[in-house]
Protein backbone atom coordinates (compact mmCIF):
# COMPACT_ATOMS: atom_id res chain seq x y z
CA UNK A 1 0.00 0.00 0.00
CA UNK A 2 1.29 3.41 -0.80
CA UNK A 3 2.68 5.67 2.42
CA UNK A 4 0.73 9.32 3.16
CA UNK A 5 15.26 -9.09 -11.77
CA UNK A 6 12.54 -11.91 -12.03
CA UNK A 7 11.78 -11.62 -15.81
CA UNK A 8 8.36 -13.26 -16.57
CA UNK A 9 8.45 -14.97 -20.34
CA UNK A 10 5.63 -12.50 -22.25
CA UNK A 11 3.64 -13.61 -25.23
CA UNK A 12 4.40 -12.74 -28.74
CA UNK A 13 0.81 -10.57 -28.74
CA UNK A 14 2.48 -8.76 -25.23
CA UNK A 15 5.93 -8.04 -26.85
CA UNK A 16 4.52 -6.52 -30.08
CA UNK A 17 2.15 -4.21 -28.10
CA UNK A 18 5.05 -3.38 -26.09
CA UNK A 19 6.10 -1.35 -29.08
CA UNK A 20 3.44 1.11 -28.51
CA UNK A 21 3.78 1.51 -24.62
CA UNK A 22 5.46 4.57 -23.22
CA UNK A 23 8.61 4.10 -21.88
CA UNK A 24 9.19 7.81 -20.74
CA UNK A 25 6.92 9.14 -19.49
CA UNK A 26 -19.13 22.45 -12.87
CA UNK A 27 -22.28 22.08 -15.05
CA UNK A 28 -22.88 23.37 -18.57
CA UNK A 29 -24.09 22.21 -21.95
CA UNK A 30 -20.84 21.58 -24.42
CA UNK A 31 -20.53 21.65 -27.70
CA UNK A 32 -23.07 19.24 -29.73
CA UNK A 33 -21.21 16.13 -31.50
CA UNK A 34 -20.96 16.57 -35.26
CA UNK A 35 -21.27 12.53 -35.87
CA UNK A 36 -22.69 9.64 -33.45
CA UNK A 37 -20.30 7.30 -32.29
CA UNK A 38 -19.94 3.76 -33.95
CA UNK A 39 -18.39 0.38 -32.96
CA UNK A 40 -15.01 0.30 -34.94
CA UNK A 41 -15.88 -3.52 -35.82
CA UNK A 42 -19.27 -4.09 -35.80
CA UNK A 43 -20.95 -1.09 -36.68
CA UNK A 44 -23.38 -1.16 -33.39
CA UNK A 45 -24.98 2.20 -33.17
CA UNK A 46 -23.82 3.92 -29.87
CA UNK A 47 -27.14 3.72 -28.12
CA UNK A 48 -26.66 0.14 -28.55
CA UNK A 49 -23.31 0.02 -26.90
CA UNK A 50 -24.66 1.96 -23.86
CA UNK A 51 -27.10 -0.99 -23.08
CA UNK A 52 -24.03 -3.34 -22.81
CA UNK A 53 -21.68 -1.05 -21.14
CA UNK A 54 -22.46 -3.09 -17.68
CA UNK A 55 -21.32 -6.13 -19.08
CA UNK A 56 -18.06 -5.07 -21.10
CA UNK A 57 -14.46 -4.64 -19.70
CA UNK A 58 -11.38 -3.64 -20.41
CA UNK A 59 -10.58 -7.00 -22.60
CA UNK A 60 -14.37 -7.18 -24.33
CA UNK A 61 -15.02 -3.54 -25.07
CA UNK A 62 -15.40 -2.65 -28.66
CA UNK A 63 -13.78 -0.15 -30.30
CA UNK A 64 -15.73 3.16 -30.77
CA UNK A 65 -15.56 6.40 -32.95
CA UNK A 66 -16.88 9.69 -32.96
CA UNK A 67 -15.73 12.82 -35.26
CA UNK A 68 -15.25 15.94 -33.50
CA UNK A 69 -15.82 19.46 -34.46
CA UNK A 70 -11.90 19.93 -35.06
CA UNK A 71 -12.46 17.08 -37.93
CA UNK A 72 -10.61 14.86 -35.97
CA UNK A 73 -12.42 10.95 -35.51
CA UNK A 74 -11.36 10.07 -32.39
CA UNK A 75 -10.90 5.81 -31.37
CA UNK A 76 -12.48 5.21 -27.66
CA UNK A 77 -13.77 2.82 -25.52
CA UNK A 78 -16.60 3.12 -22.97
CA UNK A 79 -17.77 0.43 -20.46
CA UNK A 80 -18.34 0.14 -16.96
CA UNK A 81 -21.03 0.33 -14.36
CA UNK A 82 -22.53 4.33 -13.95
CA UNK A 83 -23.59 4.69 -10.36
CA UNK A 84 -26.09 6.95 -9.14
CA UNK A 85 -24.84 10.28 -8.54
CA UNK A 86 -21.06 9.55 -10.60
CA UNK A 87 -20.11 10.72 -13.72
CA UNK A 88 -17.70 9.49 -16.53
CA UNK A 89 -14.38 8.68 -15.41
CA UNK A 90 -11.94 9.98 -18.90
CA UNK A 91 -8.69 8.63 -19.19
CA UNK A 92 -5.12 10.33 -20.88
CA UNK A 93 -2.67 8.18 -21.49
CA UNK A 94 0.67 8.07 -21.66
CA UNK A 95 3.41 9.00 -23.81
CA UNK A 96 3.24 6.56 -26.90
CA UNK A 97 0.58 4.63 -25.06
CA UNK A 98 -2.76 3.46 -26.77
CA UNK A 99 -5.94 1.93 -25.39
CA UNK A 100 -4.40 -1.57 -25.35
CA UNK A 101 -2.08 0.03 -22.82
CA UNK A 102 -3.75 0.51 -20.09
CA UNK A 103 -3.98 -2.01 -17.32
CA UNK A 104 -6.64 -4.53 -17.60
CA UNK A 105 -6.78 -5.48 -14.19
CA UNK A 106 -6.46 -1.93 -12.77
CA UNK A 107 -9.70 -0.45 -15.96
CA UNK A 108 -12.10 -2.99 -14.53
CA UNK A 109 -11.04 -2.47 -11.16
CA UNK A 110 -12.15 1.18 -11.48
CA UNK A 111 -14.93 -0.05 -14.15
CA UNK A 112 -16.72 -1.79 -11.32
CA UNK A 113 -17.69 1.02 -9.43
CA UNK A 114 -18.32 4.00 -12.32
CA UNK A 115 -18.09 4.20 -15.96
CA UNK A 116 -15.16 4.93 -17.68
CA UNK A 117 -13.64 6.06 -21.18
CA UNK A 118 -10.23 5.68 -22.92
CA UNK A 119 -9.41 7.65 -25.72
CA UNK A 120 -6.78 7.86 -28.32
CA UNK A 121 -6.02 11.59 -28.86
CA UNK A 122 -5.33 13.34 -31.79
CA UNK A 123 -2.78 11.01 -34.44
CA UNK A 124 -2.11 8.11 -31.66
CA UNK A 125 -3.33 4.53 -32.04
CA UNK A 126 -7.00 4.77 -34.19
CA UNK A 127 -7.63 8.28 -33.52
CA UNK A 128 -6.71 10.86 -37.44
CA UNK A 129 -4.70 13.50 -37.71
CA UNK A 130 -1.62 14.98 -36.41
CA UNK A 131 -0.84 14.82 -32.60
CA UNK A 132 -0.04 18.10 -31.36
CA UNK A 133 3.82 19.08 -30.00
CA UNK A 134 2.67 20.79 -26.46
CA UNK A 135 0.93 19.73 -24.03
CA UNK A 136 -1.46 22.82 -24.05
CA UNK A 137 -2.91 21.83 -27.63
CA UNK A 138 -3.12 17.92 -26.82
CA UNK A 139 -5.65 19.80 -23.76
CA UNK A 140 -7.35 21.71 -26.51
CA UNK A 141 -7.86 17.94 -28.44
CA UNK A 142 -9.19 16.17 -25.68
CA UNK A 143 -11.50 18.96 -24.95
CA UNK A 144 -12.97 18.71 -28.33
CA UNK A 145 -13.26 14.87 -28.10
CA UNK A 146 -14.98 15.13 -24.55
CA UNK A 147 -17.32 17.79 -26.45
CA UNK A 148 -18.17 15.31 -29.09
CA UNK A 149 -19.46 12.79 -26.45
CA UNK A 150 -21.30 15.57 -24.67
CA UNK A 151 -20.69 15.40 -21.81
CA UNK A 152 -21.31 17.96 -19.52
CA UNK A 153 -19.93 17.20 -16.07
CA UNK A 154 -17.12 14.50 -15.90
CA UNK A 155 -13.98 13.26 -13.85
CA UNK A 156 -10.21 12.88 -15.56
CA UNK A 157 -7.67 10.58 -14.88
CA UNK A 158 -3.95 11.16 -16.58
CA UNK A 159 -0.77 9.32 -16.50
CA UNK A 160 2.59 10.82 -17.03
CA UNK A 161 2.32 12.55 -20.68
CA UNK A 162 -1.83 12.03 -19.75
CA UNK A 163 -1.50 13.92 -16.27
CA UNK A 164 0.19 16.85 -17.50
CA UNK A 165 -2.64 17.24 -20.22
CA UNK A 166 -5.29 16.13 -17.56
CA UNK A 167 -4.09 19.49 -15.67
CA UNK A 168 -4.58 21.55 -18.73
CA UNK A 169 -8.05 20.20 -19.21
CA UNK A 170 -8.97 21.22 -15.47
CA UNK A 171 -7.39 24.44 -15.72
CA UNK A 172 -9.84 25.35 -18.99
CA UNK A 173 -12.83 23.24 -17.80
CA UNK A 174 -13.30 24.08 -14.49
CA UNK A 175 -17.21 24.01 -14.45
CA UNK A 176 -16.64 20.47 -16.22
CA UNK A 177 -14.36 18.95 -14.30
CA UNK A 178 -15.37 17.68 -10.96
CA UNK A 179 -12.28 15.85 -9.98
CA UNK A 180 -8.36 14.68 -10.70
CA UNK A 181 -6.25 11.70 -10.83
CA UNK A 182 -2.56 12.50 -11.43
CA UNK A 183 -0.31 9.47 -11.79
CA UNK A 184 3.40 9.44 -12.02
CA UNK A 185 3.39 13.33 -13.75
CA UNK A 186 4.03 16.44 -12.29
CA UNK A 187 3.86 20.26 -12.92
CA UNK A 188 4.96 22.65 -15.98
CA UNK A 189 7.86 23.96 -14.94
CA UNK A 190 8.72 21.18 -12.18
CA UNK A 191 12.10 19.67 -11.54
CA UNK A 192 14.33 16.47 -13.03
CA UNK A 193 11.56 16.44 -15.74
CA UNK A 194 14.14 15.95 -18.25
CA UNK A 195 15.70 12.98 -18.95
CA UNK A 196 19.06 13.01 -19.31
CA UNK A 197 20.84 9.72 -18.47
CA UNK A 198 21.91 7.73 -21.66
CA UNK A 199 20.62 4.85 -20.68
CA UNK A 200 17.14 5.55 -20.34
CA UNK A 201 17.06 8.05 -23.10
CA UNK A 202 18.44 5.06 -25.05
CA UNK A 203 15.64 3.07 -24.13
CA UNK A 204 13.13 5.57 -24.28
CA UNK A 205 13.71 6.77 -27.57
CA UNK A 206 14.05 3.13 -28.88
CA UNK A 207 11.92 2.61 -32.64
CA UNK A 208 10.42 -1.39 -30.74
CA UNK A 209 10.94 -1.19 -27.14
CA UNK A 210 11.20 -4.07 -25.44
CA UNK A 211 9.94 -6.16 -23.00
CA UNK A 212 13.64 -5.67 -20.93
CA UNK A 213 13.10 -2.00 -21.27
CA UNK A 214 9.43 -1.61 -19.91
CA UNK A 215 10.78 -3.58 -16.94
CA UNK A 216 13.70 -1.43 -16.38
CA UNK A 217 12.07 2.22 -17.20
CA UNK A 218 8.80 1.34 -15.44
CA UNK A 219 9.27 -0.68 -12.04
CA UNK A 220 11.89 -0.28 -9.34
CA UNK A 221 15.01 -2.98 -9.81
CA UNK A 222 13.85 -5.40 -7.00
CA UNK A 223 12.99 -8.96 -7.60
CA UNK A 224 9.34 -8.11 -6.40
CA UNK A 225 8.83 -4.89 -8.42
CA UNK A 226 10.77 -6.64 -11.47
CA UNK A 227 7.44 -9.70 -10.95
CA UNK A 228 4.93 -7.45 -10.39
CA UNK A 229 6.19 -6.04 -14.00
CA UNK A 230 6.11 -9.44 -15.52
CA UNK A 231 2.76 -9.93 -14.67
CA UNK A 232 1.48 -6.77 -15.98
CA UNK A 233 2.99 -7.61 -19.52
CA UNK A 234 1.53 -11.06 -19.14
CA UNK A 235 -2.33 -9.17 -18.61
CA UNK A 236 -2.05 -7.03 -21.25
CA UNK A 237 -2.35 -9.99 -23.63
CA UNK A 238 -5.74 -10.87 -22.24
CA UNK A 239 -7.72 -8.77 -25.19
CA UNK A 240 -7.41 -10.64 -28.61
CA UNK A 241 -9.68 -8.74 -30.67
CA UNK A 242 -10.30 -4.98 -31.87
CA UNK A 243 -6.60 -4.42 -31.23
CA UNK A 244 -5.52 -0.71 -31.31
CA UNK A 245 -3.18 0.25 -34.24
CA UNK A 246 -0.02 1.25 -32.62
CA UNK A 247 1.54 4.90 -31.98
CA UNK A 248 3.20 6.10 -34.72
CA UNK A 249 7.15 7.22 -34.82
CA UNK A 250 6.04 10.74 -35.56
CA UNK A 251 3.98 10.74 -32.83
CA UNK A 252 6.27 9.38 -30.31
CA UNK A 253 8.50 12.62 -31.72
CA UNK A 254 5.68 14.65 -31.17
CA UNK A 255 4.67 13.87 -27.69
CA UNK A 256 8.78 14.02 -26.92
CA UNK A 257 8.56 17.64 -28.13
CA UNK A 258 5.81 18.31 -25.79
CA UNK A 259 6.98 16.72 -22.74
CA UNK A 260 10.62 18.26 -23.17
CA UNK A 261 8.55 21.61 -23.09
CA UNK A 262 6.83 20.86 -20.49
CA UNK A 263 9.95 19.50 -18.18
CA UNK A 264 11.66 23.11 -18.67
CA UNK A 265 12.61 24.22 -15.29
CA UNK A 266 10.30 27.42 -14.28
CA UNK A 267 9.30 28.54 -11.09
CA UNK A 268 6.97 31.03 -12.38
CA UNK A 269 4.92 27.86 -14.04
CA UNK A 270 4.03 26.32 -10.68
CA UNK A 271 1.71 29.51 -9.13
CA UNK A 272 -0.56 28.74 -12.30
CA UNK A 273 -1.91 25.55 -9.69
CA UNK A 274 -3.69 27.51 -7.34
CA UNK A 275 -6.24 27.48 -9.83
CA UNK A 276 -6.67 24.24 -10.18
CA UNK A 277 -9.14 23.93 -7.64
CA UNK A 278 -11.17 20.82 -8.05
CA UNK A 279 -10.41 18.27 -5.45
CA UNK A 280 -7.25 15.75 -6.97
CA UNK A 281 -5.34 12.69 -5.98
CA UNK A 282 -1.93 12.74 -6.65
CA UNK A 283 -0.09 9.57 -6.85
CA UNK A 284 3.40 8.24 -7.59
CA UNK A 285 5.99 5.45 -7.11
CA UNK A 286 8.98 6.36 -4.63
CA UNK A 287 11.40 5.28 -7.18
CA UNK A 288 10.15 6.94 -10.35
CA UNK A 289 13.07 7.09 -12.73
CA UNK A 290 10.86 9.02 -15.53
CA UNK A 291 8.92 11.50 -13.73
CA UNK A 292 10.63 11.52 -9.88
CA UNK A 293 8.23 11.63 -6.86
CA UNK A 294 9.44 15.11 -6.65
CA UNK A 295 7.20 16.34 -8.71
CA UNK A 296 4.17 14.53 -6.98
CA UNK A 297 4.82 16.53 -4.10
CA UNK A 298 5.34 19.62 -5.83
CA UNK A 299 1.75 18.88 -7.05
CA UNK A 300 0.68 18.25 -3.75
CA UNK A 301 2.28 21.49 -2.74
CA UNK A 302 0.95 24.45 -4.95
CA UNK A 303 -2.93 22.38 -5.74
CA UNK A 304 -5.20 23.83 -2.99
CA UNK A 305 -7.02 20.82 -2.64
CA UNK A 306 -4.95 17.65 -2.77
CA UNK A 307 -3.86 14.65 -1.40
CA UNK A 308 -0.89 12.92 -2.11
CA UNK A 309 -0.03 9.06 -2.18
CA UNK A 310 3.33 7.76 -2.61
CA UNK A 311 3.53 3.65 -3.59
CA UNK A 312 6.62 1.85 -1.70
CA UNK A 313 9.01 -0.48 -3.63
CA UNK A 314 7.76 1.43 -7.20
CA UNK A 315 8.56 3.08 -9.87
CA UNK A 316 6.91 5.32 -12.72
CA UNK A 317 4.25 2.02 -13.46
CA UNK A 318 3.31 2.43 -9.60
CA UNK A 319 -0.23 2.09 -10.62
CA UNK A 320 0.00 -1.18 -12.45
CA UNK A 321 2.32 -3.03 -9.78
CA UNK A 322 -0.86 -1.82 -7.54
CA UNK A 323 -3.51 -2.15 -10.22
CA UNK A 324 -5.89 -3.16 -7.76
CA UNK A 325 -5.26 -1.20 -4.87
CA UNK A 326 -4.89 1.67 -6.89
CA UNK A 327 -7.85 1.01 -8.73
CA UNK A 328 -9.99 0.80 -5.39
CA UNK A 329 -7.55 3.96 -3.73
CA UNK A 330 -9.16 5.90 -7.52
CA UNK A 331 -12.74 4.76 -6.57
CA UNK A 332 -12.70 5.65 -2.97
CA UNK A 333 -11.52 9.34 -3.79
CA UNK A 334 -13.56 9.91 -6.46
CA UNK A 335 -16.98 8.81 -4.14
CA UNK A 336 -15.88 10.71 -1.30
Amino acid sequence: MPSTKVRSRVSRRTAVALATMSVVAAVATTAPSVATAVSDSSGVARHAVAEKQNTESAATAPNLRVKAANGVTYQYRRFGHPGAGSVPLVFLQHFRGTLDNWDPKLIDTIAAEREVILVDNVGVGGSTGTTASTVQQMALDAIDFIDALQLPRYDVLGFSLGGEVAQEVALRRPWQVRRVVLAATGPQGGVDQRATDPDILRRTLKDNPGPEDFLFLFFKDTASSQAAGGEFLQRLGQRTADPDAPASLATRDRQLTAWSDWGIPDKSKLVRLNALFQPVLVADGESDILMPAKNSRLLAKYLPNARLSIYPNAGHGFLFQYSTEFGKQVNAFLDR
